[in-house]
């Protein structure tokens, strides 16, 4: 059985990471798609908006929560907003409600944004449905390199030195570390899609996050803000070839990895330990405190001390009056795997 920790004292760390521009980042370059129609209908309150679109899902078309999947969906609130800026937020969608039935989703509980939010509907007469997806992996970093080698094994610690020397005969092996900026933003992300292109996931006919023009264009556009979280690249090489990637947001002491992958034909040399191990390294050296690994784990990112951290949830969230309540009695039928909030 797994060991879970509590890192709620964490929560705080999560902040920021939902900004306004990166909604519109999301609709210029992903709307319409998969289930998706736009135009993005925003909410604003000073200090504070959260944005929709239609989404189709099944037999149902709902407003939903618009926004990138991962690091998560939520309420853009701007620094020093706060309670009043959420309140106000919650009276507006209240009195101009998008809809009488709302989709909100994924969230996660680490939020504080966004939960406070979904309780000030709440307390406005809000009903809702929720619906846990999975728990996200999260790594507590220590405070040096010295902490991090104790918390491993032995054996992952010698393996990962023993195949960078096997690896750096077949050329240099190198890594860079890239804050992406609007310059050099497409040439890099480029390179690294090329890597994704040859990883497992693109062979399998996975989820791509950098393949693709409506990726490139996602993160590109990303990059021309300075409010919110930054957009870092890191690339390992052997020689002249790039052959594993791994891109994260960064806010604050928090780190979140969106996507990594490595070249198939280079699977035996495990790159993707090689560029982890880098990584952590640097973070450390930096002041970052938290990882956030995303959903699921197959053992390696428990190999590195990572362990179940804060939840993930969907919420339905019906309106005050007649018409959200019987959306509320219909659905919470309809529904078996969802419950109460």
């Amino acid at each position: 059985m797994v060991e879970e920790r509590d890192l709620s004292s964490n929560a705080l760390a999560r902040r920021g990471f939902v900004r306004a521009h990166t909604s519109e980042a999301w609709e210029h370059a992903y709307l319409p798609d998969n289930g998706w129609r736009g135009p993005l209908t925003v909410v604003r309150v000073p200090g504070a908006e959260v944005a929709f679109a239609r989404k189709r899902t099944g037999k149902l078309d709902l407003w939903a929560l618009g926004g990138y999947y991962w690091p998560w969906r939520g309420v853009a609130v701007e620094p020093g907003g706060g309670e009043p800026a959420l309140a106000g937020l919650a009276a507006e969608l209240t009195r101009r409600p998008r809809g009488a039935v709302l989709r909100m989703g994924p969230l996660i509980d680490g939020d504080t944004d966004t939960q406070r939010f979904v309780t000030l509907l709440r307390a406005r007469g809000w009903r809702g449905l929720k619906q846990v997806s999975g728990q996200v992996f999260e790594l507590a970093l220590p405070a040096s390199a010295q902490a991090l080698q104790a918390q491993v094994s032995a054996s992952l610690w010698k393996n990962i030195a023993y195949l960078r020397r096997r690896l750096d005969k077949q050329g240099p092996v190198t890594t860079e570390r890239h804050r992406l900026t609007v310059a050099q933003a497409g040439a890099l992300l480029q390179r690294a899609a090329l890597v994704e292109q040859a990883s497992w996931v693109a062979q399998q006919g996975g989820d791509v996050k950098l393949v693709g023009a409506p990726n490139q264009a996602y993160w590109s556009r990303l990059t021309q803000h300075g409010d919110g979280p930054e957009v870092v690249l890191w690339l390992l090489s052997c020689g002249a070839r790039d052959i594993a990637y791994s891109l994260h947001l960064e806010h604050g002491q928090t780190m979140c990895i969106v996507a990594n992958g490595y070249d198939e034909e280079f699977k035996a040399s495990s790159p993707g330990s090689l560029l982890s191990l880098d990584i952590f390294r640097d973070a450390i050296g930096r002041g970052l405190r938290l990882v956030d690994w995303g959903q699921g784990d197959s053992g390696y990112k428990q190999r590195w001390g990572a362990l179940p951290g804060a939840r993930m949830m969907n919420l339905i969230l019906f309106r005050p009056g007649l018409v959200g309540a019987a959306g509320y009695r219909l659905l919470k039928t309809a529904l078996s795997s969802w419950e109460p909030l």
